[in-house]
Formats: structure tokens, C-alpha cells, sequence
């Protein structure tokens, strides 16, 4: 009977200890295990006092040990339970290693996948625009050299004008953008200057003439750099006669007022 209820108590504690938590588990166990110890030892003490027959002094040594065999059988199932639990923690940590590993492996893989599929969209979508550029410039230049004589030739010219007006509408609407030239500081990260001459106007530096227009994309990306004339300085006497031109507009102002 002893045994049994043993081995009865060592199930129930097994499946107590399986909701305990990983930290405490060992001290768990051996607290329970020391507590069933101390419990068998004090149900036989008992018996063993209020016992008077010489049968049951001489079964007293009997049960005793098969008490601590059951006792000893009921330590050594818990330091297995520890042990496995041990095994079982340190297996867990390093799957869990692992898994953090290939997660962190996986994200970086999709971003650079990301950031691969952008790049080469961006590519794709430039290499088309600049291929419709070509077609813009010769709308420009067909507008600025056509001049209308008759009917005809002004519904002609507005028709293809309205081609026009929509190639750009399709370009804005794509993130395409002119730049602003004249006037600008030459940047050759966004202009090509293929001339240089002194100016009369602007300084040493400036644009003085956009003579093909430059784009650009939605994200400031440079579509394709603006040909440009750059100045070389000033013209010798341009700034006294600009000032010589000032005083006589008002010399003319003050006669007329006279």
C-alpha cells in the first residue's frame, strides 16, 4: 500500500510541475521531494509507536525500508524530471536562436529586395521618359517656327498643339518637371554648359540661355541636364551704360514734367 500511494503521489506531482515556471522548476522539485520525504517519515512513526504485537515490531524495519526505497524511487523520477526539463529549456533557447536568426535573415533579404525592385522600376521609367523627351523638343521647336497663313493651317497647328498640351499633362502627371534656367547660377549637377561669352546682363556664373530644357523627376532626380550658356563676366562699360541709360530716363522724365 505504501508503495502504491507513492507512486500515486510522484504522478500527481509530475503533472502539478508541468504549469511551473522554467526558473523555479528545480527548486520546485526538490522542495516537493523533501516535503514527501518528511510526510512518509512521519506516517510511519506513528504506526510504529501505537503497535504493541511482536509481529509488528519485526515489520517495522520491512516497511521502513521499503518506505525509503519508495522515497528514494520517487527522488530519483524527480531529478530525471529536472534534468529533462534542463534539456528541454536549453533546446528551446536554441531554436529560438535560430528562429531570430532566419527572421532577421528574412527581413533583410525583403528589403534589399524592396529597394532592388524600386531601383530598377526608377530605371525602367527614366530610360522611357527620356526616350519622349526627343518628342517634346520637336513640338517646341515646330510651335516657336510654324506660323499659321490660313484656316487650314491654324486647325493644323491647333490640333498638334493639343497633342501637345497632352504629352505634358501625361509627363507632370508622371513626376516630371522643367527646370528653371535663365538666370539660374550654373550647377553642373543639373546643366551642361556647352558656351560661354561675356553678358551685358548677368554675371560671371549665370545662365544666359537655356538652349535645350532639362527635367526632372518626382524625387529631384535629374531626368536630363539642361543645355545651357553660361556668362563669362560682364561686358566691358556695361555697368556705365546702364547708369548712363538711368540718367537720361530721367533726365527725359524731368523735361517732360517741365
Amino acid at each position: 500500500m505504501i508503495e502504491e500511494e507513492n507512486i500515486s503521489t510522484s504522478d500527481d506531482l509530475s503533472d502539478d510541475l508541468i504549469d511551473e515556471d522554467d526558473d523555479v522548476l528545480e527548486s520546485r522539485l526538490q522542495q516537493l521531494a523533501t516535503e514527501e520525504l518528511n510526510q512518509l517519515s512521519n506516517n510511519e512513526e506513528p504506526k510504529a509507536e501505537s503497535s504493541q504485537t511482536p509481529a509488528t515490531s519485526e515489520a517495522k524495519p520491512a516497511e521502513a525500508s521499503k518506505a525509503s526505497a519508495a522515497a528514494a524511487a520517487t527522488l530519483e523520477k524527480i531529478n530525471g524530471l529536472i534534468a529533462e526539463s534542463t534539456a528541454l529549456k536549453e533546446q528551446l533557447d536554441e531554436r529560438k536562436q535560430q528562429y531570430l536568426r532566419l527572421y532577421a535573415d528574412f527581413e533583410n533579404f525583403r528589403k534589399r529586395t524592396e529597394r532592388d525592385k524600386e531601383e530598377q522600376e526608377g530605371t525602367i521609367t527614366s530610360k522611357i521618359l527620356k526616350k519622349i523627351l526627343p518628342v517634346v523638343d520637336d513640338f517646341e521647336r515646330a510651335q516657336l517656327q510654324i506660323s499659321p497663313k490660313n484656316d487650314g493651317e491654324a486647325a493644323i497647328h491647333k490640333s498638334y498643339q493639343s497633342v501637345y498640351k497632352q504629352l505634358l499633362k501625361c509627363l507632370k502627371e508622371t513626376g516630371v518637371a522643367r527646370m528653371e534656367a535663365v538666370g539660374q547660377d550654373f550647377d553642373p549637377n543639373f546643366h551642361e554648359a556647352i558656351m560661354q561669352e561675356p553678358s551685358a546682363e548677368y554675371d560671371e556664373g549665370i545662365i544666359t540661355e537655356e538652349l535645350r530644357p532639362g527635367y526632372l523627376v518626382s524625387d529631384d532626380r535629374v531626368l536630363r541636364h539642361a543645355l545651357v550658356k553660361v556668362s563669362s563676366g560682364k561686358l566691358d562699360g556695361a555697368d556705365s551704360a546702364a547708369e548712363n541709360g538711368a540718367e537720361n530716363s530721367q533726365n527725359n522724365d524731368s523735361g517732360a514734367s517741365n
